[in-house]
């Protein structure tokens, strides 16, 4: 089975989310549900947007991708 990997757009970098992160969104994932998250790479907590494939933080979307 491959690993399951969410990351999002930086610059024009991708960035890889901490695994607190990545556990969270996997899960909202399956459930097919957008909502918030509480995790390092966004302290105080960020939005996710499936909708959008969206990460909005201070006012801010980033666009998100999971790869395997």
């Amino acid at each position: 089975m491959a690993t399951v990997q969410w990351i999002y757009a930086n610059g024009s970098s991708w960035v890889s989310l901490d695994i607190t992160a990545q556990q969270q969104i996997e899960q909202l994932w399956s459930n097919h549900s957008s909502s918030w998250i509480n995790c390092r790479t966004f302290p105080g907590g960020a939005y996710v947007d499936f909708e959008i494939m969206e990460i909005k933080f201070n006012n801010y979307g980033y666009a998100i991708a999971r790869r395997c």
